[in-house]
């Protein structure tokens, strides 16, 4: 087996990165740092938060990487935080995986250009521009 593969040499099917779990969070101490989203934010504390209607929850407190305060839900965190801090986000199918294991693609807005992150060993690159062919390469304008 090829370490980080789940398929013997020759046939390389790439693994996601896993997200963060809630044991594997409620251990991690104060100070650690992890990826939420785009961001790298370290973990200030945890509490619970009571809303009005008699819920409780528990609330995870960050700083990011510009030192503003943030906090979110322990469900936000556990849908999309890693301990991976260099993974990419897939654009279609969310996956996250390490950038060596993407398609680096450019997709084009209306007002602005982008670059996208899409699992090599799934397609992704191909179906996300089949379901959104106005955002594939253009060429560009000469001349009024």
């Amino acid at each position: 087996m090829v370490p980080g593969f789940s398929q013997p040499y020759g046939v390389l099917i790439m693994n996601p990165l896993p997200r963060i779990s809630s044991e594997r969070l409620a251990a991690l101490p104060v100070g650690s740092r992890l990826k939420l989203g785009s961001q790298i934010v370290k973990l200030t504390g945890r509490g619970p938060f009571t809303y009005s209607d008699g819920r409780t929850e528990d609330i995870i407190e960050y700083v990011d990487s510009r030192g503003v305060a943030g906090s979110h839900a322990e469900s936000i965190f556990l849908a999309s935080a890693t301990e991976h801090l260099n993974s990419v986000m897939c654009d279609k199918c969310g996956q996250l995986r390490h950038p060596d294991d993407c398609d680096v693609r450019t997709i084009h807005t209306a007002m602005a250009s982008r670059t996208g992150h899409f699992c090599h060993d799934k397609g992704c690159a191909e179906r996300f521009f089949l379901l959104h062919p106005a955002q594939s390469t253009r060429t560009r304008k000469r001349g009024w």
